[in-house]
């Protein structure tokens, strides 16, 4: 075990970093909730419009905004000490929240090759996530 570091000798992330990554993570929870409540509050609006507005009646579309909004002011945090192509990927799991809220919340089906689509999704967020820590050590060696 190194001083400041984990036992594989690789440095620990700073409390600051750790606290971001919790903003990210929050970020993505609350995007993925925010799309999931603008379905459910656009599903049950009273007549269909081309642009939509009639879905602001819905309690279930002005949470979604509140969780739209909330999702943004976490993703910034976020960025300040995150770069923006770790954040980036790692976000993707936005893409695997989405599909198995719709399945466990809305009853939707997954055919699949969806479900496919979502385990390669998944492959990727942790292929990215190894060499994005790799990435967060260069850029603290040059700072």
């Amino acid at each position: 075990m190194t001083p400041n570091g984990k036992a594989d000798g690789t440095a620990a992330a700073p409390p600051a970093r750790r606290g971001s990554y919790a903003q990210l993570a929050l970020s993505c929870l609350a995007a993925a909730a925010a799309q999931l409540l603008l379905k459910r509050g656009a599903s049950e609006g009273a007549e269909a419009s081309w642009l939509g507005l009639s879905s602001l009646h819905s309690g279930w579309v002005w949470l979604g905004i509140v969780a739209l909004i909330a999702s943004l002011v976490w993703w910034l945090s976020a960025l300040r000490n995150i770069p923006l192509s770790v954040a980036s990927n790692l976000s993707g799991v936005v893409h695997v929240l989405v599909p198995l809220g719709c399945w466990l919340m809305l009853g939707e089906t997954i055919s699949p090759k969806r479900w496919i689509g979502i385990l390669l999704v998944v492959a990727g967020v942790l292929v990215s996530a190894k060499p994005a820590s790799a990435v967060e050590q260069n850029v603290e060696e040059k700072f």
